[in-house]
């Protein structure tokens, strides 16, 4: 008589669960769900939070009232770029290139009304700064969109399309948030491989500001005159690099070669300041400044020859690593040896230093 009660029993419980499972499995899943997003909120929201707070911080030493500058960071956190309509691709480079380098002037411009007495580097320090702010509140704001969203209507839809992008959006985050501490210090960052690679070869010497934002100094490399190009420093920077080479092409050819040097993303499981050798230009962000490089070396038939040092996106931002500063030391042999064999004595070429200066006097 126990064993058929205990029999009743266990089949009674084992068609509740498929009830229970089959009427309200969907909302059981939604809510585990939505328990695992919130998660995630909470930990941007903190990574935002410390963001504003640092730069408000460090913005505050140049004697500004934190009030003032916490309203101003608030609306300049709800701003927002709008990219060119692409609808007819003739001129986007052009309308793209505008549109940049008008919200970057517009940062600046800024920062420098709420610090007046920031020097140039401070400035573009600053700058970088509120842009991690701003790009932290954006991915903040994003999340709790579609959290909100799901946990509104009960949509699995919205809240399976948040799961496939939210390992992305964190992982980008961790990159922002390790970022805080090295841009309000100042220090040398991960994308900044470019100009530490060039400012050997540079040896001290002195460079002229070629375009906006972009230095050029004029090498001699064992017989080869070597136009090296990088951002201004040491001030949070990038400056023009595409913009410089192709005034070098057009004002000081004939060049030979042109050899870019940036950071560039490595595949899970392969070692943090590896260097490798490619061909084209070396250069990442929305595109219009490798525009400029491949223009001008296509139309003047310039080989493009590239070397990188492999690091994570968490690396690229935050303070240099010891396995990355090696990569910097091998990529400076590499480039020599690649304009060695590349080239012969009485060539031209170009150098360009590609990454943000930050640190790199």
């Amino acid at each position: 008589m126990a064993l058929i009660d205990l029999s009743q029993i266990v089949n009674l419980v084992y068609f509740a669960s498929f009830f229970m499972i089959f009427f309200y499995g969907q909302r059981l899943q939604v809510q585990w769900q939505l328990v695992s997003v919130k998660r995630s909120l909470g930990k941007l929201e903190r990574s935002k939070t410390a963001a504003r707070q640092k730069f408000v911080d460090s913005i505050s030493r140049f004697q500004m009232d934190k009030k003032t500058v916490e309203t101003k960071i608030d609306r300049l956190n709800n701003s927002f770029t709008i990219t060119p309509v692409s609808l007819d691709p003739s001129g986007i480079v052009g309308k793209l290139e505008h549109v940049l380098d008008t919200y970057d002037d517009h940062l600046k411009m800024e920062v420098k009304a709420i610090a007046p007495n920031a020097t140039e580097s401070d400035v573009n320090t600053l700058s970088n700064q509120l842009e991690i702010s701003i790009g932290l509140d954006g991915m903040f704001r994003l999340v709790r969109h579609f959290y909100l969203l799901a946990k509104k209507t009960g949509g699995i839809m919205a809240l399976a399309q948040l799961q496939m992008a939210l390992p992305m959006i964190m992982e980008e985050a961790e990159a922002y948030g390790a970022a805080i501490d090295a841009f309000a210090k100042a220090q040398p960052i991960g994308d900044g491989v470019g100009p530490l690679v060039v400012s050997q070869i540079t040896a001290g010497r002195r460079g002229n500001e070629l375009v906006k934002d972009t230095m050029v100094y004029d090498v001699d490399f064992e017989g080869r005159r070597v136009w090296v190009v990088r951002a201004k420093g040491p001030g949070g920077n990038v400056g023009k690099p595409g913009v410089a080479v192709e005034k070098l092409i057009q004002e000081s050819g004939p060049i030979g070669l042109v050899v870019t040097v940036d950071a560039a993303l490595k595949f899970e499981g392969e070692p943090s300041g590896d260097v490798a050798e490619g061909i084209g230009a070396a250069i990442g962000g929305p595109g219009t400044e490798r525009y400029h490089i491949e223009a001008s070396a296509s139309k003047n038939q310039i080989p493009l020859l590239a070397v990188v040092v492999k690091m994570s996106s968490k690396e690229a931002i935050s303070s240099i690593t010891p396995l990355v500063k090696t990569g910097v030391d091998a990529a400076v042999n590499r480039v020599q040896n690649e304009i060695r064999s590349k080239s012969k004595p009485g060539d031209s070429i170009i150098l360009v230093g590609v990454g943000n200066t930050i640190g790199v006097p």
